[in-house]
C-alpha cells in the first residue's frame, strides 16, 4: 500500500514524457515533407527515330524533320515552354544523344535552354519527382524529351503510376500531364504526333501560363520540317 503513491507521483512524469515524444516524432516529419510544386503541365515525349545502326546514338534524317517540326507544333498546341527537359546524355559516347538532339529545335524556336537530367539514368522516379517538389517549376510548362523504356518511371514520378509500356517502334505518343492545385493525380490526355501535324486531331488552344518564363531577347525561327530533300528553310519568329 506504501507503495500506490509514488506510482501515482511518476506517471505525469511519464505522461510528459510521451508528449514531449510525440511533438517531436510530429515536428521531424513536418520537417521531412517535401515542398510541393504544380506544374501546370508536363508534355511527355520519346526522342525521335533512329537509324538502327550498331553504336550510331544519332536521330535518323526522320528524327530530325520530326525534331523540327515539334518546334513549331508544340508552343502552338500548348504554349511556350518554361523549361525544357531531357534523359541521361554520356558526353563520352554520345549514347543516349537522341533525346537532346529531339530538343535542340524547340530550344532554338523559342530561346529556352536544355537541362540534362544526368541523374535519370539511375532514378528516373526520382527526376519525376523533382519536378513535382522542386518550387522553380511551379506553375510552369514543362516539356521532357526521354529514353523510352524509361518513360513509365519517369511518369510514376510525376504522379501517373499507370503508364503503359510503350513500344521499341512507337516514336509518335505525345503525353501531356494537366495539373490542379489540391488534386490528388494530373489529368492525362494522349496524342498522336503525325495526327497533330496533318490537323487530324485537334490541341487545346494554349492558355496563358500562371508564371510566364523570362525571355532573353528575340528567339531565332524555327525550321520548318524537310520536304523532298529541300533545305529546311526559316519560318516566322514565335510572337
Amino acid at each position: 500500500m506504501a507503495r500506490r503513491p509514488a506510482a501515482r507521483r511518476h506517471r505525469p512524469d511519464l505522461q510528459k514524457r510521451l508528449a514531449i515524444a510525440l511533438l517531436g516524432l510530429a515536428a521531424s516529419g513536418l520537417q521531412a515533407a517535401p515542398a510541393r510544386a504544380t506544374p501546370e503541365l508536363v508534355l511527355l515525349m520519346r526522342h525521335g527515330q533512329k537509324s538502327g545502326q550498331a553504336n550510331d546514338y544519332n536521330l535518323s534524317p526522320q528524327g530530325l524533320e520530326r525534331a523540327m517540326a515539334l518546334a513549331t507544333l508544340l508552343p502552338r498546341c500548348f504554349g511556350r515552354p518554361s523549361r525544357i527537359r531531357t534523359f541521361f546524355l554520356d558526353p563520352e559516347t554520345s549514347k543516349n544523344a537522341r533525346s537532346y538532339q529531339t530538343a535542340v529545335p524547340l530550344a532554338v524556336a523559342t530561346g529556352v535552354n536544355i537541362t540534362i537530367d544526368l541523374a535519370s539514368r539511375e532514378n528516373s522516379f526520382r527526376s519525376g519527382r523533382h519536378i513535382l517538389t522542386d518550387p522553380a517549376f511551379d506553375g510552369r510548362r514543362v516539356v521532357v524529351f526521354w529514353e523510352h523504356r524509361r518513360l513509365p518511371e519517369l511518369a510514376a514520378g510525376l504522379g501517373w503510376p499507370t503508364m503503359a509500356p510503350i513500344n521499341d517502334d512507337d516514336f509518335d505518343q505525345l503525353i501531356v500531364l494537366r495539373y490542379r492545385p489540391g488534386a490528388a493525380q494530373p489529368q492525362v490526355d494522349h496524342y498522336s504526333q503525325s495526327r497533330l501535324l496533318a490537323d487530324q486531331q485537334r490541341c487545346e488552344p494554349p492558355q496563358a501560363p500562371r508564371h510566364d518564363p523570362p525571355r532573353e531577347g528575340r528567339p531565332a525561327a524555327p525550321l520548318s520540317p524537310l520536304r523532298d530533300g529541300q533545305p529546311p528553310q526559316p519560318t516566322p519568329a514565335l510572337p
